[in-house]
């Protein structure tokens, strides 16, 4: 029971943090400006507050005061992305989540919680992704970003370093830098001058890393095996593309050989050595047999491509399957031959099958390799594969469309789960591809009647889950389930089919209920729990920290609201897009007249201030004058009338610059974009005597 009530203490906190991410980016227009910095006001104050009352009333539980001091720390990021929405600030800013990780990094200091370690790393690491690329994921990717991410990585690399010494203790973040260090070092491995040096570089880290925990840890051996397996894949594709010809298909499939050839010993090494856990021989062939069957399969297909053959698409299955899938399971072979060869043999016959639709004849090949198969890893393969094998059928054959597809697929798992009773790989695939397909329900275009009776049942079925697996200790089960339930979360902020503002209410109505619910059990049962408060001996710096955070969403308003009031009006003329802000809500994405100059002499990125005047029309124009890095392009001396306005350059090609102002984007209320795309012509805009601008208005 208690392990009930922390879950439903967990629900009803998500719920009010995901109610109020959704109202204030709704954007509800009944609302004053002010009313709307008193409501993320007050929300900080009751997630605060709420800490401290509960560390003293509720002493056996002092998780949740944890909890909702992180919650805390979240309703002000929520505070300074509503700011950015009232004032019409940069949608997704690096300056966002820069201000939002500052309090969660001194509280990381002060309390040591792994909560805030983790929320602090995550922030730390949208800032510099957002200041690399404000506009674009990825775009306008440099040496210099590559640089970063390889610098980035080896922080994270020493972060992963300093966690297993024992000097910060958060298991949390010790995998989420281990993971962040092999995703950033491993981007730096290609397309660039230096891609050689990065690569040996991380696999330099690889086989340490390898070598280091094969024995020792097999949680992080898995992670590294894992991001070498998909490195090499991603590698060879990449080789493919630059170096393609028979040559290189043949040196392909002779590395395959070689890696064979090289996996055999260690498998025999592994068996000599009795130390050697189980999973991390698992994970070894696993590994092997993924990189040497599409070493294998890119070899085949590639030369029949170059060499012209013609070989029909059944003799290729007939060939699949007589040499390669069918010898696998007879003869006596290294595992990681045995398997390779077989997942070879598999993935060329299911690649022919489609091509020519008869897919229904590897459910033949599948199910005698489920049957002669008795290890537990091989069989969960070979049951996805089925599925996979089964949606083709079903979407090729007999042209199901998606939606009767997914019902097939959803009611398929749940039969499969209920009726193979403590089989449990059977079990683990039905329940995985049947939460995937139920899942998928939720995000289709369906009528809206359909969509909610689906994304009812999901949340049902999800939070049903949850409680039922993790009562009965059943790790696989619950974890998987509370993954999809927050995946229903998430996915529930871009859903269309109805409006965030009613969506916020029933979330919050729902976190109220939880609550609730959460603290009659709590008092009936009693609770035991053994938890250490966070804010016990370090409530004067805890107070600090949140006063600080005050004094900055006060700062915001006064500041905005000063040059609002005294800020010298201009008009610009514009053209607007209209998509939606990660924390912010709908708005329309700006584009000036000013936003590209031309003629100019700039050839880097820097800060900028253009003069503009008036028109007869009304309208301000760039007159051709700038002051870029502190030097003016021209001999100026401030006219009446002229403004002034700072902006950023961030691209400059053949004497044209690119250039952002932060005044970009207008927040509007949702579902309301194409009343404003293509009808709007101008933006009224306030400047500060610094040359500062903030967005006040669209006209017509």
């Amino acid at each position: 029971m208690k392990k009930v009530i922390s879950l439903t203490y967990l629900f009803g906190v998500v719920f009010l943090l995901a109610s109020a991410l959704y109202f204030f980016a709704s954007n509800w227009q009944v609302f004053s400006r002010l009313e709307k910095v008193a409501l993320a006001g007050f929300l900080i104050v009751l997630f605060y507050g709420a800490a401290f009352l509960l560390d003293r009333v509720l002493k056996g539980a002092h998780f949740l005061s944890n909890w909702l001091m992180v919650s805390g720390v979240i309703s002000f990021g929520l505070s300074v992305a509503l700011l950015g929405q009232l004032y019409n600030s940069h949608a997704d800013s690096f300056l966002l989540f820069l201000v939002w990780s500052i309090p969660a990094l001194l509280f990381s200091l002060n309390t040591r919680y792994s909560g805030f370690y983790v929320l602090t790393h995550i922030l730390i690491h949208l800032t510099i992704y957002f200041y690399l690329f404000p506009s674009s994921p990825f775009g306008h990717w440099t040496l210099a970003h590559t640089w970063i991410a390889f610098g980035v990585g080896i922080l994270n690399t020493l972060l992963f370093l300093i966690i297993k010494k024992g000097y910060l203790a958060s298991k949390p973040l010790l995998y989420l830098s281990l993971i962040s260090a092999n995703l950033l070092l491993m981007v730096t491995a290609f397309d660039n001058e230096y891609s050689v040096f990065f690569t040996l570089f991380y696999v330099f880290i690889l086989a340490v890393g390898v070598y280091r925990y094969f024995h020792k840890e097999t949680s992080i051996f898995i992670i590294l095996s894992m991001f070498g397996t998909g490195f090499i894949i991603i590698k060879m594709f990449e080789l493919m593309a630059r170096y393609v010809s028979s040559l290189f298909f043949v040196g392909l499939l002779f590395a395959a050989v070689l890696l064979l050839t090289g996996s055999v010993f260690l498998v025999n090494y592994l068996r000599k050595h009795s130390s050697s856990r189980h999973w991390t021989k698992i994970i070894f062939i696993a590994s092997v047999t993924t990189i040497a069957s599409v070493f294998i399969v890119a070899s085949v297909f590639g030369l029949l491509s170059l060499l012209m053959v013609d070989v029909s698409m059944v003799t290729l299955f007939v060939f699949a399957t007589v040499f390669l899938v069918i010898p696998s399971t007879l003869t006596s072979w290294p595992s990681p031959v045995k398997y390779s060869l077989m997942m070879t043999g598999i993935i060329i016959g299911m690649t022919a099958s489609v091509f020519d639709e008869f897919s229904f004849v590897m459910f033949l090949v599948l199910a005698y390799v489920f049957y002669v198969e008795k290890r537990s890893a091989a069989r969960f393969v070979f049951y996805l594969l089925f599925q996979l094998n089964t949606a083709i059928f079903l979407g090729q054959t007999l042209d199901l469309g998606t939606h009767p597809l997914l019902v097939v697929m959803t009611l398929l798992n749940v039969a499969v789960y209920l009726a193979t009773y403590k089989k449990y790989i059977l079990q683990y695939g039905a329940f995985l591809i049947g939460f995937l397909a139920f899942f998928s329900l939720t995000t289709i275009v369906l009528s809206l009647t359909l969509h909610i009776v689906y994304t009812a049942l999901f949340f049902l079925t999800a939070t049903g889950c949850v409680y039922y697996f993790k009562k009965q200790d059943r790790t696989f089960y619950w974890v998987s389930s509370l993954v999809f339930w927050f995946m229903l979360i998430v996915q529930l902020y871009y859903d269309l089919a109805w409006k965030l503002v009613h969506k916020s209410l029933l979330l919050a109505v729902l976190g109220i209920l939880f609550l609730m619910m959460a603290v009659y059990l709590d008092r009936k049962v009693g609770s035991d729990q053994k938890s250490h408060s966070m804010l016990a001996g370090k409530r004067l710096g805890i107070i600090l920290i949140i006063l600080l955070q005050a004094g900055w969403v006060g700062y915001q308003v006064y500041s905005n609201e000063t040059l609002l009031k005294n800020g010298e009006t201009i008009v610009l003329e514009l053209q607007p897009v209209d998509p939606r802000s990660l924390l912010q809500g709908d708005y329309v994405e700006l584009n000036y007249t000013i936003s590209q100059l031309e003629d100019t002499s700039i050839e880097d990125n820097g800060p900028i201030t253009i003069v503009l005047r008036k028109n007869a029309q009304g309208i301000h124009e760039h007159v051709g004058i700038y002051r870029f890095n502190e030097k003016w392009n021209t001999p100026y001396e401030k006219k009446p009338g002229d403004v002034l306005l700072n902006g950023k350059v961030t691209n400059s090609w053949d004497n044209n610059a690119q250039i952002t102002y932060g005044i970009e984007h207008f927040f509007i209320p949702e579902g309301t974009g194409l009343d404003v795309e293509g009808k709007v012509k101008a933006a009224v805009v306030k400047v500060s005597d610094k040359g500062n601008g903030i967005l006040v208005r669209l006209r017509d």
